[in-house]
């Protein structure tokens, strides 16, 4: 007994032994020349184990205090760099952009967008249709009267109907259901494959990887139904819309023997990324003013005395008073710096091995921009955490903001939905329950998590 003892014993000195070697091993063969990192960094996966169960936002705050504007992240065995800090990160997308303007490979973009769309590409399937994109939305966007009328018939009907009549049938609900659900399920799997290839073969789909690559197939393949509806009802120089311009473009290269990037696939990624990108942040940015509203009843109140004084109540809101309601539009603003839709952006890739600010970045290493850290800045934004609109406004009630507010733009359809809602609706708590938290979940989006709420007609 006591043989069988000390033989366990010491194959386990021997195991904790070897494993102490190894790391030994691995730290000494870590870079010296990058941004400082937070330790330990464990063989395998990297800094990830301290991510578990903690706020990453709040996490990475704590990394800029210690470490500064730059520092690196260990994602497993991929390096992993997070601007922080409005100075660096224009220094890097700005005066740098030719470094790390790139885009990823990994999973992610290989098979679920498959290196398509406007939002994950690199080079220059990225530059020519982000291009077209920009210039084709501009065009048939709110330069046309008919857009604005389209806008203020949703939020019309989301008020009469509970719901868009134009998109009750099931496959569309059923499809948006599923845009909700990949949405949440999106960033936590996204990082731990993009890490960890393997585990999207792990038999069950324990991180629902499948799930998310079969709701991508399908918006992929929805997109596809409505160009090729487009297809049919097409005239040249008669262009409706981003589907027959981008159809009149594609011809236009195929006429001419180009080589041209503005393929099917490539437009049925496009029309997923608009498509998605402005439901999902138009949906989460209300969700969050709502939810402030219910912390903060007198910030709804003074929002709508604006708009009555302003609209009155024999009209519904329109674009021309958005000039005439500074309060409503500073709330906005308010929403967007405190809880941004994407406060990490978009990962970017290093094109080229750089020294910036006296660090090696290496070429291929993913680079992280913390917004957050801008929006949350203390130098700029003083008492950062605290909700208040009266920041963007001076001393005669104009908008105001500092070159450091950087996240999305407000949108006029936010601001048509919004106006639209306070105007009708007083927004408030369940009876007899608590009021839901002021937590985000950090996936996709920046959202809030569910909540209940009771919206009760003014007039």
């Amino acid at each position: 007994m006591l043989e069988v003892f000390l033989y366990s014993a010491n194959v386990y000195t021997a195991f904790v032994f070897f494993l102490v070697l190894l790391m030994i091993y691995y730290v000494t063969k870590l870079p010296t020349d990058i941004p400082p990192f937070p330790k330990p960094v464990l063989p395998i996966f990297g800094n990830l184990l301290s991510l578990v169960n903690k706020d990453v936002l709040e996490y990475f705050r704590k990394l800029r205090i210690e470490y500064g504007h730059i520092y690196s992240f260990y994602m497993g065995s991929q390096l992993m760099i997070v601007i922080n800090g409005y100075s660096a990160i224009k220094e890097a997308l700005v005066q740098n952009d030719r470094f790390f303007s790139d885009r990823l490979r990994n999973f992610h973009t290989e098979t679920l967008v498959k290196n398509r769309g406007i939002l994950l590409t690199s080079r220059e399937i990225w530059k020519e249709n982000r291009r077209f994109a920009v210039k084709a939305l501009q065009e048939f966007g709110f330069g046309r009267p008919s857009f604005e009328q389209n806008i203020l018939e949703e939020a019309q009907e989301l008020i009469v109907l509970g719901k868009r009549f134009k998109h009750t049938y099931t496959s569309f609900r059923d499809l948006m259901d599923k845009i909700d659900v990949s949405a949440s399920l999106l960033g936590n799997a996204s990082v731990l494959v993009n890490c960890f290839p393997f585990l999207q073969y792990f038999p069950g789909d324990p991180f629902k990887v499948r799930l998310v690559k079969e709701i991508s197939d399908q918006l992929e393949r929805w997109c596809e139904y409505n160009v090729q509806e487009h297809r049919i009802t097409y005239q040249k120089g008669a262009e409706r819309d981003f589907i027959d311009l981008y159809i009149s473009k594609a011809n236009e290269r195929h006429e001419a023997n180009a080589l041209s990037t503005f393929t099917d696939l490539q437009l049925y990624i496009s029309l997923g990324d608009i498509f998605g990108a402005g439901s999902e942040t138009t949906a989460t940015s209300i969700r969050w003013i709502l939810l402030q509203f219910l912390h903060f009843p007198e910030i709804q109140e003074k929002c709508f005395k604006e708009i009555d004084q302003v609209v009155g109540n024999e009209r519904i809101p329109q674009l021309k008073d958005n000039e005439h309601l500074p309060y409503l539009e500073a709330t906005i603003i308010e929403i967007l710096r405190v809880y941004p839709v994407a406060p990490l952006a978009l990962p970017h890739a290093v094109s080229k091995e750089i020294i910036f600010r006296g660090y090696r970045i290496p070429q291929g290493t993913t680079i992280l921009v913390n917004l957050d850290s801008v929006l949350r800045d203390p130098s700029t934004f003083r008492d950062p955490d605290v909700f208040r609109p009266e920041r963007f406004l001076d001393t005669d009630g104009h908008i105001t903001k500092p070159q450091e507010h950087i996240p999305f733009s407000i949108g006029r359809r936010l601001f048509l939905f919004l106006a639209t809602l306070i105007h009708r609706f007083d927004f408030l708590p369940v009876e007899g329950a608590q009021l839901p938290e002021l937590k985000g979940i950090l996936g996709i989006t920046y959202s809030p998590e569910p909540f209940l709420i009771r919206a009760v007609r003014r007039w």
